[in-house]
């Protein structure tokens, strides 16, 4: 199993383990290339994406499919440990972080994107 404690905190692991699982549509074997390398990447990490996806999305979700105008995929999920509503999302990077306006520092805490914010993440990206 990959040791992730190197480059993320356990909250951290556990969301992308979670976008992860409920933003693919398939497994491994019958995957695109990005999809594949996305869930071989979570199952290193010591997750099991399909007891995931029916834990987090049962019969209650709604699915934003990828279509090249968005350049994106979301899922609106409940979460399961508050009741709360979670949107996941996976596309183009310059485009899923045009549609935020928050994130999630290192504790798990909702911060205002502000202007220096973005061109941290632009850099990054």
């Amino acid at each position: 199993m990959l040791n992730t404690s190197e480059f993320c905190n356990e909250n951290t692991m556990k969301l992308l383990k979670e976008a992860v699982s409920v933003n693919t549509l398939e497994d491994i074997r019958n995957s695109a290339a990005t999809e594949k390398a996305m869930l071989k990447f979570i199952e290193r990490c010591g997750a099991d994406y399909k007891a995931m996806r029916n834990h987090h999305l049962g019969e209650t979700y709604t699915r934003f499919q990828f279509d090249s105008s968005r350049k994106r995929m979301s899922t609106v999920m409940n979460t399961t440990d508050t009741g709360k509503k979670r949107v996941h999302i996976k596309g183009a990077s310059e485009i899923v972080l045009e549609t935020c306006t928050h994130y999630l520092d290192t504790n798990g805490i909702a911060q205002i994107i502000t202007d220096q914010m973005k061109t941290q993440l632009n850099d990054t990206i």
